[in-house]
């Protein structure tokens, strides 16, 4: 016998605690598959606590309506986010974004089970007691947390990159909220085309609407994977290009500055030897001069050496000091592409953090480029000032729009990974410290 809406027996109201359980195991999920979640124990007790007053406060307040139903959301999804807060990094956009999506699994995860112990209890099939519900609760919620962690991890790595900003946010949050009224909206009002006052029917209604609503947000973050990963490697690939053409210019200006620099210097030799006392100091200096401008990088490679000619001649403008030790003919298994923006990247962050301190005696930037193993070691250090922030061993850019900088370190990245290779970084006592492993091809 079907139940009328306004007479809501125990069966034709979701308990809280599948709704509170739904909650927390849908955020675990996100929190588990997600590379920006936080490492370390410390996180796992106020968590712990933000669970159970989850349940003690869905136990307590179930079966509400009305504004009260509207301020049982508002705290659900409070301790939602505060979990999402304490424990994934990221801004707030990125923390309420998964907050909705968790929210939503939530819901589905609970419609859907109880619908299905509905149904088994109307036909006779089950028992309206506790270790029913129970079972019926944890089959169903295992299985669709098993598919989710399917989907969801195929993104793990992916979701490192993904940013999420305010205009999007506001989309999702006001879909979501609409396709949430509507899902509930018979508990509200009845006789409109949208509503029933059937039991079954309702959660029929409530189920397919969840699941819409999952199934959007899942395909809206495969579009927003795409989108950003379609951005990123035209931007790098564009990067590459434009480094690889400013190396060649380099490389034809070095010659031709070379050439230049070793006829002035045998001119200046030349007058020396029919010059005074006072000429002969002033070509001295200027001879000076010229010799700190004067490129001997003869590494091995043709294109680290004009990426460090160019480089050092950078260097000197700022007064900083470069010094390099490298073997640059174990890189011959790299493209010079790779070499010239793999190298130019590592030096021009170098030497943005080194111009930044006042006294120039700070300004030093160490290279060395060497084989350990079967592996080619490329190991920058530069003296820095100020705060940086890091993120799986990697340092953020400092400036204020992220979605435009930083590529100089997804460059490298992506290179070192082109080669099957590694990179990490770290900052202390004063000196940052870039290390690239990349295997050798022998």
């Amino acid at each position: 016998m079907e139940i009328g809406i306004r007479q809501i027996s125990e069966l034709g109201n979701t308990p809280g605690l599948w709704y509170a359980f739904a909650y927390f195991t849908s955020s675990l999920l996100f929190l588990a598959v997600n590379h920006n979640t936080r490492k370390g124990p410390r996180k796992w007790l106020p968590v712990s606590f933000l669970g159970i007053f989850l349940v003690i406060f869905m136990q307590l307040t179930g079966g509400g309506y009305g504004l009260f139903f509207i301020f049982v959301m508002c705290v659900i999804i409070t301790d939602m986010y505060l979990i999402f807060h304490l424990c994934l990094e990221g801004d707030f956009f990125k923390k309420f974004y998964y907050t909705i999506r968790s929210f939503m699994l939530g819901e589905f995860m609970a419609s859907l089970g109880w619908q299905i112990y509905y149904f088994g209890v109307r036909n006779n099939a089950v028992k309206t007691d506790l270790f029913h519900q129970a079972f019926a609760m944890v089959i169903t919620y295992v299985v669709i947390l098993g598919i989710a962690i399917l989907l969801e991890k195929r993104n793990a790595q992916r979701n490192r990159e993904l940013i999420i900003r305010k205009w999007e946010l506001i989309v999702i949050f006001f879909v979501m909220l609409i396709l949430y009224s509507i899902s509930n909206l018979s508990y509200v009002v009845t006789g409109t085309p949208f509503t029933t006052v059937h039991t079954s029917e309702l959660f029929i209604i409530r189920t397919v609407i969840d699941f819409a609503a999952v199934s959007m947000l899942y395909l809206y973050h495969e579009l927003m994977l795409q989108t950003v990963e379609t951005i990123e490697a035209k931007t790098l690939k564009n990067m590459y290009e434009m480094q690889y053409s400013q190396y060649q210019i380099q490389e034809e200006s070095m010659a031709l500055v070379n050439q230049k620099y070793h006829d002035l210097k045998h001119q200046i030799l030349a007058l020396k030897a029919g010059a005074g006392a006072d000429t002969d100091d002033y070509l001295d200096k200027m001879l000076q001069d010229i010799k700190r401008y004067e490129t001997s990088y003869n590494t091995g490679n043709r294109v680290l050496d004009t990426i460090l000619s160019a480089e050092a001649m950078k260097c000197q403008a700022r007064g900083i000091e470069l010094t390099c030790v490298a073997d640059g003919s174990i890189l011959s298994f790299m493209d010079p592409m790779d070499i010239s923006a793999l190298f130019g990247n590592a030096l021009d962050n170098a030497i943005e953090g080194v111009e930044k301190i006042p006294a120039k005696e700070e300004r030093l930037i160490h290279m060395a480029i060497d084989r350990q193993k079967s592996f080619v070691r490329i190991y920058v250090e530069n003296r820095y000032t100020g705060k940086i922030k890091f993120r799986h061993n990697l340092p953020l850019t400092t400036k204020a729009d992220t979605n435009y900088h930083g590529f100089g370190i997804k460059s490298m990245k992506s290179i070192a990974e082109k080669y099957d290779g590694s990179i990490q970084a770290e900052a202390n006592d004063g000196w940052f410290r870039l290390s690239i492993l990349i295997p050798t091809k022998e």
